[in-house]
């Protein structure tokens, strides 16, 4: 049995729902992985719920080394020009296994960054409930009056930060 490796698929920011839609049609022999983030905003005294992209214009293909160029040559030649993978130094290359790892432990079984409340005393940061429990490390900023939680995520050795909704007790 081969194993699974995920490779980063680049699309137009704010068309990755319609390109994935696209891709699924299709029926490439590969599954997509589409990292979100549940957000929510106020607007005119009322809170709006959203779940936004994890990552603009970005999401994944899972599937073994063996069928990763099958694929890319499939995606070249369909002409759709929706979605193209991300070479890296000339290769195309998997994410890290600990990029995966944290990526998997965020996004849960429902593929969505969910809330996380944190508490802070005396200058430190202890995150209480949500997905970013013992995940300190990643914190590189927290808003309490816009409830976000500025973390930094690796992908392919670069560096992402992403506002994710954080909840300050």
């Amino acid at each position: 049995m081969s194993i699974i490796e995920w490779y980063v698929l680049r699309t137009s920011s704010g068309k990755e729902d319609a390109a994935l839609t696209i891709l699924r049609k299709i029926g490439f022999d590969v599954d997509f992985i589409y990292p979100r983030r549940r957000v929510s905003w106020r607007k005119q005294g009322r809170i709006i719920n959203l779940v936004r992209p994890l990552f603009e214009g970005y999401f994944f293909v899972a599937c073994p080394k063996e069928k990763i160029t099958v694929f890319d040559q499939l995606l070249r030649l369909s002409n759709l020009n929706i979605a193209w993978l991300v070479y890296s130094a000339g290769a195309l290359v998997p994410i890290y296994m600990e990029e995966r790892a944290l990526l998997e432990r965020l996004i849960g079984s429902e593929g969505i960054v969910d809330v996380s409340t944190v508490k802070k005393q005396n200058d430190q940061l202890e995150i209480v409930d949500g997905p970013l429990v013992g995940l300190e490390n990643i914190i590189k900023k927290i808003s309490g009056r816009k409830r976000r939680i500025t973390v930094e995520i690796p992908v392919l050795e670069e560096k992402r930060e992403v506002e994710l909704e954080g909840i300050l007790v």
